[in-house]
Parts: structure tokens; C-alpha cells; sequence
């Protein structure tokens, strides 16, 4: 969340001889980043980004109190101003005006804080506030509604004014809300309340607050108002959060209450919005104090060891050193030893210090990142069998970007439609419970289905994409997925030759050697799914799969609206790495040639050219080699190369291997060489 501070607003609280582009530069350096300093006539504005562990720092006094804190260590001088908390019988009047509250569960409200005001007159407010909450992007109104504006910016505490005489029966009950209850804020939108929200109803059962959020139009304060009720509490931030997110709506009250707003800091707002509202509303007040604070927070303190400090930090650091920077920050010194201190934590920071390593963190800060040693700690590091996984994966990258193909990244969640296009099973992934949409509801089993809805989006003729991510497998109902990293790619209008040949290249720039292609059995499953398609084959290298190729059944293809023919293949990365070798074999440019013969082979329907090829290259070391060359009907061409190393071949040599290879593709496959009866 960002905030705008006037430069103007931040010295009536810090006292400093550094400027005020130094004072961006220093804070944005030890504490929250300064994103901009604006000119505004004769100010500057600070548009600070503020983390969401640091509700303290949402307002103009909790950047002061940082920055008198910060800007000593850069060599200014910083005092800030002490606002004190007022006594409770210095805010309540023997006059009182009643007033009934109920509040159905503590927890929703941890701190409630009301009191009445009489005689209030309404006009506009001084210029000043004006200006600065222009000069912040908020809208002035009029003197009394501008207070708690003003005083939300100033200290961090939104607040919210009622017309007194508008609440009903003087009786508010603060509940959550039920069965479809409306209110018209004070925006003029009616909003339609999710259950579970909390409210506030009068008397009369009429809903006039919709709590840490925006007041109802029914309780506004306007131009006849003579009684304010002026409220300050704080809320539980989850609920305050969940009844934003559902209505799609949020104030800049919501933000610091959904973020945590100080419990204790209540009390010093009210007391100066009372001399606020009696300076520029004349206002007198006209009730006792109202305080429900069943349980204030006990007090927190943390244990620090200097010796810890010393090794997170890596730097020698004196023990009053630490002293004086924590103390800086509003830390109190409970017991003091020579090797360990404990710190109280101020109550502004009760939400975000909890532990040793909190305070060294506020140490560091203050102490300045930039001052500390540019050393990395020392790291053990025991290689694995698959330490150079990420130079394959990079490597295979780059080959396949060279191939033409695009990489693409898919989200690791899928919907439930897009498991079923593919038919696999939801209930075989593991389901996300909290879910961010209907779209990312279980974690892939499969990267192919990804790769389909990307294919889909993007119809083109020869489209090339490929994805290496990890799918999870359920390993039981109380243990984490597996995850498996795999490489899967696709091909559109692609033919089974010309994909089996980009699968045999990447095998081939991984150096894996000796694997068979064997055909996929459908039957069988592949990380948990069984795998469709029209023709597939699989990868096997001693007896382990490292994955499938082939293309994939039309009608799956329908279900994605994709058309012609999609080649995909999906293998384990992991198990590639464990095959593959960087290692080259030097073979010498043989010296005799090669004696290069075609043979035509009318083949049975479903013989496998693999099988053949393989029998073929057995038959002696002398053939190097056998590849298809062509194919028409049932016929299909290879080429076989015979050569040896030491001598050059003659007729008669050749001849008796020729005969062997038409023999044993015969006898072994049922075949018969083209033309022959």
C-alpha cells in the first residue's frame, strides 16, 4: 500500500537539519521505499510504498518515528515530537448522554472507544487541513467528517463520526451480518452483504456502519447535525479483509485495518481529535468515555544473544551499539546480561516481532545493509547424480529453439475440464484446497493437456512448442507429491517419421546411446495416467522408460478444438539426465568406400521397421547402416551401407551379406522382397 506525507506535515513532528530529498534517500535505504518526492508549491510529497508487515509506518507520525530513528545513523540530527495519551477522565464529561452498546463476539472487535459531542458546529475546515488532505487525495468535506480523515493520516487510526441524533433508540449492536442484509453507504451505493460481515445496527434494527469499511448514508453527519458521535475501534484484519475481497470494494480505513491497527494507539487519537473537534467545531463533550477492551495484549519481550547477531551479520558488533539502535526504535531494555539481552517490544510493533532474528533484522536496518561485508556464507555442497540437470535442461533448450520450437511456461495448476478433455481422472490429481479459481484447481499430472490449450489459442499450421516443468504425482493423503520434471513437446500437421526424428535428435544431443523404441501399450500407465493416443511409441533403455511419443487420438483433439494431425512426446527429464553423457567417441574417416544398396520390402500390415532395421544391423559388423528411404502402400525402402575398415568390398562379399539380409527379414518377419513371387 502507498501513502502520501508532506514534507510540510512531517516537520511538525521531526525535528532535522536534512533535507528533504536526503530524507527520501535515508528512509528509503534502512526502512519503507520512497517510489517518488513531488513538488507542490512551496512542499514536497513523499510517495512511500509500505510493506505489509509495517501497518506503524501508515501514517505521517509513524514515518517520523522511523525517520528519527534512521537519520542519526546517516549523520543528521532527528528528534521527534512525543504526543502523550490523555487520561480517561480527561475524555468524559458529567453530562452524559446515553448510550446503549452490545457487541455479539469480543473477537470481532477488540477495541471499542465512543463519546458524544454536543453543540457541534458544522462548516468548513481550516485551510490547512484542507491542503493536506488534498495534497493526500482526499476530498474535504467539512470540519467535523475531515477530523477523522485527518487523523487516520496523522497517526494511523481511522475513526468514523455519526450524527448522534440519527441512531435510533442510542443503541448500537455490533454482529455479523446474515441472510442477504443490504446497506446504502455513505457513497450512495447500495451493497448487498456477504454473511459474516460485521456491522453495527441501531435501534431500530436498521444497519447505519458497515464496520472498518465505509458508514451507512443513514447516519451521516451533514449540515442540521448539532450531536456527533465519534467512534474509534479496531477490528479483526481477516474479517475485514474477506468482507473487502467479496464485495470488491476497500477504503483506505480497510487497508490499515485488514493490515492491524495498534489497540493501544486508540486512546491517543481520541484525545486529539477531542481538541480538534473543540478547536474548529466548537464541540463540547456530552457523555463519559466509552472503552470496551476486554483483553488487552500483555506485554511481549524477546530474548536477543549478541552472539547471534555477530553470526547472522557476519560482522563484530558492541553490545551497546545494539542497545542504542533498538532503543532508538522504541525497544525497552527489560534485563540486561553481558551475552543476552531482553527487549519489550512497543506496542506498535506487537504484529511483527516475535523472535531473535526480528530484532536483528531491525538492527541491520538501522545499521545500514550497505555497511555490511559483501561475503557469502560458507555453503556445503554434496553433487548429486543429477547435479548438471540444469546445464542439460539448458542445453536441451537451446537445441530445440535451433529445431524451430518455441518454449512456453503454463501455469503448474489445471482446471477440471481440461483433465477430462484429456481423460485423465481428477480425483488421480491432487486437489488445491484453497483454489484460486475454477481454472487452477488441481496440480498437472500431465504437462500435455497445458500444451493442447496453448495449441488451441494459437492455431497454426506448423506450430512447434515444448515445455520443461514438473507434473506431481500423490504419493498418500498426508505426503507431498512427487515431482517429476519433464520434457514434453508438440507438433502440428506433423507426420510419425518426422517426430520420431526430433525425439531421436534430442536423445542423440544428450548423448544417450543403446535405447530401443519399442510400441506403447496402451494398457499401460505412464506417471499415473494412461496415455491416449492414435500411435505411440516408447523409449526404453534398460528395461526403464524414459518416456512416449506419437500422436494423439482425434477425438481428444476435438475436445480441445485443435484439427489434422498433433505430435507430441513426453519424457522424464530425470530419468534422460541419469542416461545422458557429454562424453565424444573419435572415429577415424574410414578408408575404403562404402558400397550403398536399396532394398524394397513388401511387409505384412503392423510390422515394426525399428525391429527390422535392429535384425538387419545384427547381421554383421560390416553394415553401418539401415534407414527407410521411402514408403508406398505396404512397400517400404531402406537403404543399407556396407563398409569395412581394413579392406575394400567386392561383389562376391557383398552378395552373401545380401542374401542374408533378404533371408532373415523374411524368415524372421514374413516379408518378401519387392518382385519377387
Amino acid at each position: 500500500m502507498n501513502i502520501i506525507v508532506p514534507y510540510s506535515w512531517l516537520k511538525e513532528f521531526l525535528e532535522t537539519d536534512a533535507n528533504p530529498q536526503k530524507i527520501g534517500e535515508c528512509l528509503s535505504l534502512s526502512s519503507q521505499s520512497v517510489e517518488k518526492i513531488i513538488s507542490s508549491g512551496n512542499d514536497w510529497l513523499y510517495d512511500i510504498e509500505i510493506t505489509t508487515n509495517r501497518p506503524d509506518c501508515l501514517s505521517v507520525y509513524g514515518i517520523a518515528r522511523e525517520l528519527s530513528a534512521i537519520l542519526p545513523k546517516f549523520g543528521y540530527k532527528a528528534k521527534l515530537k512525543e504526543l502523550k495519551t490523555p487520561a480517561k477522565k480527561d475524555l468524559s464529561s458529567e453530562k452524559s448522554l446515553p448510550l446503549e452498546v452490545k457487541i455479539s463476539q469480543s473477537s470481532f472487535c477488540p477495541r471499542f472507544t465512543a463519546l458524544i459531542f454536543d453543540q457541534v458546529v458544522i462548516k468548513p475546515s481550516p485551510k490547512v487541513v484542507q491542503e493536506r488532505l488534498e495534497k493526500c487525495g482526499i476530498r474535504a468535506i467539512n470540519n467535523v467528517v475531515d477530523i477523522s480523515n485527518y487523523l487516520m493520516l496523522e497517526l494511523g487510526q481511522p475513526m468514523h463520526t455519526f450524527d448522534y441524533d440519527k441512531i435510533k433508540g442510542a443503541k448500537m449492536i455490533l454482529r455479523e451480518s446474515a441472510g442477504g442484509e443490504k446497506i446504502t453507504t455513505l457513497d450512495g451505493q447500495t451493497r448487498s452483504l456477504p454473511d459474516g460481515t460485521i456491522i453495527i445496527e441501531d435501534g431500530q434494527e436498521r444497519i447505519i456502519d458497515l464496520c472498518g469499511i465505509m458508514g451507512g448514508a443513514n447516519s451521516e453527519v451533514d449540515q442540521q447535525t448539532e450531536r456527533v458521535l465519534l467512534f474509534i475501534q479496531t477490528y479483526d484484519p481477516v474479517k475485514i479483509r474477506q468482507t473487502c475481497q467479496k464485495l470488491s470494494f476497500r477504503t483506505d480505513a480497510a487497508s490499515r485495518f485488514e493490515k492491524g491497527v495498534d489497540s493501544e494507539g486508540v486512546l491517543l487519537a481520541m484525545g486529539e481529535a477531542v481538541k480538534m473537534l473543540k478547536q474548529t467545531a466548537k464541540a463540547k463533550i456530552a457523555s463519559r468515555l466509552f472503552d470496551f477492551y476486554p483483553q488487552p495484549p500483555k506485554e511481549k519481550s524477546v530474548v536477543l544473544k549478541l552472539s547471534l547477531v555477530e553470526k547472522i551479520m557476519g560482522i563484530e558488533i558492541l553490545s551497546q551499539e545494539v542497545e542504542k539502535v533498538l532503543q532508538s526504535l522504541g525497544f525497552k531494555i527489560k534485563n540486561s546480561k553481558k551475552e543476552e539481552k531482553e527487549f519489550v517490544v512497543p506496542h506498535w510493533r506487537y504484529g511483527d516481532i516475535n523472535i531473535s532474528e526480528d530484532l536483528i533484522e531491525e538492527f541491520a536496518r538501522i545499521y545500514g545493509y550497505h555497511r555490511l561485508p559483501s561475503r557469502l556464507p560458507p555453503l556445503a555442497f554434496n553433487p548429486t547424480e543429477n547435479s548438471g540437470s540444469i546445464e542439460w535442461a539448458n542445453d536441451t533448450k537451446e537445441a530445440l529453439k535451433f529445431w524451430g520450437f518455441t518454449e512456453t511456461i503454463n501455469y503448474s495448476m489445471t482446471s477440471e475440464e481440461s483433465l477430462k478433455k484429456f481423460e485423465i481422472k481428477p480425483e488421480d490429481c491432487l486437489k488445491i484446497n484453497n483454489a484460486l479459481s475454477d481454472d487452477w484447481l488441481y496440480l498437472r499430472l500431465s504437462l500435455i493437456p497445458s500444451l493442447l490449450e496453448t495449441a488451441a489459442k494459437n492455431q497454426d499450421e506448423g506450430l512447434k512448442i515444448f515445455e520443461l516443468s514438473n507434473i506431481y504425482s500423490p504419493q498418500g493423503e498426508h505426503e507431498l507429491p512427487e515431482e517429476n520434471p519433464m520434457l514434453t513437446g508438440l507438433l502440428t500437421n506433423e507426420d510419425f517419421r518426422k517426430g520420431k526424428g526430433i525425439v531421436e535428435a534430442i536423445l542423440d544431443e544428450l548423448g544417450i546411446e543403446h535405447y530401443e523404441i519399442k510400441p506403447y501399450n496402451l494398457q499401460k500407465t505412464f506417471y499415473g495416467k494412461t496415455f491416449n493416443g492414435a500411435k505411440l511409441a516408447e523409449i526404453i533403455l534398460k528395461n526403464n522408460s524414459l518416456g512416449i511419443f506419437g500422436e494423439i487420438k482425434k477425438e481428444i483433439l476435438t475436445r480441445f478444438g485443435l484439427k489434422g494431425k498433433v505430435f507430441i512426446f513426453d519424457l522424464d527429464f530425470k530419468e534422460l539426465t541419469k542416461y545422458a553423457s557429454s562424453q565424444k567417441k573419435y572415429q577415424s574417416i574410414p578408408k575404403y568406400p562404402p558400397v550403398i544398396e536399396d532394398f524394397s520390402f513388401v511387409l505384412p500390415p503392423r510390422t515394426y521397421l525399428g525391429e527390422i532395421i535392429t535384425a538387419i544391423k545384427e547381421i554383421d559388423l560390416i553394415i553401418k547402416s539401415a534407414d527407410l528411404i521411402d514408403s508406398f502402400e505396404d512397400t517400404r525402402t531402406l537403404r543399407v551401407v556396407y563398409q569395412d575398415k581394413n579392406k575394400t568390398l567386392n561383389d562376391q562379399g557383398v552378395e552373401k551379406l545380401r542374401e542374408k539380409i533378404i533371408k532373415t527379414v523374411e524368415e524372421k518377419f514374413k516379408a518378401k522382397i519387392k518382385g519377387k513371387k
